[in-house]
C-alpha cells in the first residue's frame, strides 16, 4: 500500500529555477513525438528501480504504477509514455518523503529491448530529515494521567530520529487511542503540525492533545435471554460495573464472556455515549439465546496423541438452572480419556464457579502405560485483569507400568492453581503473555500411599519485532519434593520431555532419566524453553523457525542431560488461534529423522 504525505506537514526550502529542467523535458518529449516514428510495440512496459530497498522501494514502485492509456489496442502510446516519464522524478520524490528523504538525485532513462520498453529509475538518497524538536502537550482532565504520560514519553518519533510519516501517524493514533482506552472518549488534537526544513535537514513536531473529561460506565440494561436466565446471572458476564472507568476493551471482554459461555448465538454490546449524563455512559446489552444442549464429534490427528476420535456433550441449563453438565470422550492411538464435569456458577466474577470432575485416563506410550481413575472438586475465583485462582482436592487411583516396574497408588492431592494472561487483543494478539503456577502434594495416610509436594510454573510470551515479525518464547519449570523412594511415585506425576509444547523433534514424553536397564523412567524435575520467530506472509498464512531445549532430570543430578530440537513451520491463522504445522529435527542427537508436529491455538 502506498504511503501518502500527511496534510499538516509544512516544507520550507528556497525556490529553485525550473527553467532548464522543463526545457530538457520538453525537448525530450518533442524528439520522441515529432522526430521519431511511432511504431506499434507489443504492450510490454517494465520499470526498474535501483538505489533503494525494503519499504522505501515498495512505496516508489507503487507510486510508479503505469497509468491507464499508455497501452492501447496492444501497442504503446509513445506520447503518453513520454508524459509519464516526465512525471517520474516528482512521483519518486513524493514517494520518498514519507521516509524522511526530502532531497535525492533521480535519473530516468528509457531503454528499448526488442519488443519491450524498460524505464530505468536510479535513485540516490541524500541525508534524511531528522526530528529536531518534539513538543507534545496534554490538556484536559487527563493531564496527570500516569499511563498517558508514559505513552507520551514513548512517542515513536524522538529527537534525532529520521522523520517517518507512517511512524509519526501511528504515534499520534496510539496516544489518542490510549486516552480513549482510559475513558477520555472525546480526546482530540487541537494542534498537530510538522514543519520540515529541507535545507537544514530537520523537522519540528508539535502536538497538543486535549483529553476532555473522563467517562464512566452507567447503568446496564439487558434485553433477551431473560426467559431462560435471571438478570443477576446475566450480569456476571460483564467485566465491568457501574461507576468503573469506561473502556471499549471491557465491552469486548464482556461480549466474549457471553459467547464463551456457549449459551448465546448473538451478543450486542451498545454503549449509548450520546445519552451519557454526568459523564456516565449507559450500556444496552442485547442477547439471542442459543441451544440448551450441544453435541460435537471430531476426527483428527495430533502429534502427542496420534489419530483420534472425540465426542462431547454439553447441557448448559441443567434442571432449569444455569448449571452445566459436560461429558467428553477421546479415543486416540496413545491415550483414551473419559471425563464428566458438573459446573455450578457462583455469584460475582464470571470465573467464580464450583467444578466437580470424574474421569478415567489410559495412556500407552513408549515410556510407560498407566490407568488413572479420579475425581476432583475445584473452587475457582476470578480477579480483575484476567487472573484466575483456584483451590482443589483430587483423589485418584493409578496403576502404572514404567521401566519394567508395576506400581499401584492411591493419592489424595490438595492443590492451588493460579493463571494470568494479558494480550493486546483477545482474538488476534500481537503481544502479551500467559502465566501459570500450580502447587500440589500428598501426605502418606489412610487415603494416600506416598508423601510428596510439587511446584510447577510455566509462561508463554509474544512480542512484535517490526513489520510482520513476532517473537514467541515459552518456559516451563517444575520440581518434586518427596519422602519415599522415587519409584513409588506414579507415572502421571513424573516429568518427561518431548512432543508439542515441550521439545519438538522428539516423540511425546520420550526422554528423561533412565534406570539401570536403560529404560526411560522420568524425573522429579523439569526445565524446558523455546524461542520461535514467526513471519506473517499474509493475514491468513505465516512461516516460523524455532529452537526448543529441555530436560527432565533428578534434582540430585548436578549435570542433567538436555535435548534440543529445531525446525521450521507453517501457520494458518484462524478465529480459534493459529493452526501450527512444524517439521523438527533433533539437534542434540545424531539423527536425520524429521518429526511432524501439529497443534492448534496459543498454548503454554
Amino acid at each position: 500500500m502506498r504511503l501518502h504525505n500527511i496534510n499538516e506537514v509544512f516544507v520550507t526550502s528556497p525556490l529553485s529555477s525550473p527553467g532548464r529542467g522543463y526545457f530538457l523535458i520538453l525537448l525530450f518529449t518533442a524528439v520522441l513525438v515529432f522526430v521519431s516514428p511511432i511504431p506499434a510495440y507489443p504492450a510490454n512496459v517494465e520499470i526498474s528501480v535501483s538505489g533503494v530497498k525494503g519499504d522505501v522501494k515498495d512505496n516508489v514502485v507503487a507510486a510508479l504504477t503505469l497509468p491507464p492509456g499508455i497501452v492501447r489496442a496492444g501497442t504503446i502510446d509513445q506520447r503518453w509514455l513520454a508524459r509519464f516519464i516526465a512525471q517520474v522524478p516528482e512521483l519518486v520524490e513524493k514517494a520518498l518523503q514519507p521516509f524522511g528523504y526530502y532531497r535525492s538525485e533521480i535519473k530516468v532513462a528509457l531503454k528499448e529491448q526488442g519488443a519491450s520498453s524498460l524505464i530505468n529509475v536510479q535513485i540516490v538518497t541524500l541525508s534524511a530529515v531528522r526530528v529536531r524538536h518534539l513538543d507534545v502537550w496534554l490538556l484536559g482532565a487527563g493531564v496527570e494521567e500516569k499511563e498517558l504520560l508514559k505513552e507520551k514519553s514513548f512517542f515513536p518519533q524522538q529527537g534525532g530520529d529520521v522523520f517517518n510519516h507512517k511512524t509519526y501517524e501511528e504515534g499520534k493514533k496510539s496516544l489518542r487511542q490510549k486516552a480513549i482506552d482510559l475513558g477520555y472518549l472525546k480526546a482530540s488534537y487541537k494542534k498537530s503540525r510538522v514543519t520540515v526544513h529541507v535545507e537544514e535537514g530537520s523537522a519540528d513536531i508539535e502536538l497538543e492533545l486535549n483529553t476532555g473529561p473522563r467517562y464512566t460506565f452507567g447503568p446496564v440494561t439487558i434485553h433477551g435471554g431473560l426467559d431462560r436466565f435471571d438478570e443477576m446471572f446475566l450480569q456476571r458476564f460483564l467485566s465491568f460495573k457501574t461507576g468503573d472507568v469506561f473502556s471499549h476493551k471491557d465491552l469486548h471482554r464482556s461480549r466474549l464472556n457471553y459467547y464463551q459461555s456457549n449459551r448465546f448465538d448473538e451478543v450486542f454490546m451498545e454503549p449509548l455515549i450520546e445519552q451519557a449524563e454526568d459523564l456516565s455512559v449507559p450500556v444496552r446489552v442485547t442477547l439471542v439465546a442459543g441451544k440448551q444442549e450441544h453435541w460435537r464429534a471430531g476426527v483428527g490427528y495430533g502429534t502427542n496423541t496420534g489419530g483420534r476420535v472425540s465426542l462431547n456433550y454439553e447441557n448448559n441449563q441443567v434442571f432449569e438452572s444455569p448449571h452445566v453438565f459436560n461429558f467428553d470422550v477421546l479415543v486416540s492411538e496413545k491415550a483414551q480419556t473419559l471425563e464428566n464435569n458438573y459446573t455450578i456458577p457462583l455469584s460475582g466474577h464470571v470465573e467464580n464457579k464450583l467444578v466437580n470432575k470424574f474421569g478415567l485416563v489410559h495412556e500407552d506410550l513408549d515410556t510407560y502405560e498407566t490407568y488413572i481413575y479420579y475425581t476432583e472438586l475445584e473452587l475457582k475465583h476470578g480477579f480483575d485483569n484476567d487472573r484466575v485462582g483456584s483451590a482443589y482436592l483430587r483423589y485418584s487411583l493409578e496403576d502404572s507400568d514404567i521401566g519394567g516396574d508395576d506400581t499401584s497408588s492411591k493419592l489424595l492431592i490438595p492443590g492451588l492453581r493460579y493463571s494470568h494472561r494479558s494480550y493486546d487483543d483477545l482474538i488476534n494478539p500481537q503481544k502479551g503473555y500467559q502465566l501459570r503456577l500450580e502447587v500440589r502434594g500428598s501426605y502418606d495416610g489412610p487415603l494416600s500411599d506416598i508423601t510428596f509436594a510439587q511446584v510447577i510454573g510455566a509462561g508463554s510470551f509474544m512480542r512484535p519485532l517490526g513489520k510482520r515479525f513476532t517473537l514467541h518464547s515459552r518456559v516451563e519449570a517444575a520440581t518434586t519434593f518427596y519422602k519415599d523412594d522415587f519409584t513409588e511415585i506414579p507415572a502421571s506425576t513424573r516429568f518427561f520431555v518431548g512432543g508439542n509444547n515441550s521439545v519438538r523433534g522428539y516423540d511425546f514424553k520420550s526422554r528423561g532419566p533412565r534406570d539401570d536397564k536403560g529404560d526411560v523412567i522420568g524425573g522429579d524435575s523439569l526445565l524446558v524453553g523455546s524461542v520461535e520467530c514467526e513471519y506473517a506472509l499474509t493475514d491468513d498464512w505465516g512461516l516460523a523457525v524455532f529452537y526448543d531445549i529441555g530436560s527432565a532430570f533428578d534434582a540430585s543430578d548436578k549435570n542433567p542431560d538436555f535435548i534440543s530440537g529445531a525446525g521450521i513451520g507453517a501457520r494458518r491463522y484462524t478465529l480459534i488461534g493459529p493452526i501450527k504445522i512444524d517439521l523438527a529435527m533433533r539437534v542434540s542427537e545424531s539423527s536425520n529423522k524429521v518429526t511432524l508436529h501439529l497443534s492448534v491455538g496459543f498454548d503454554i
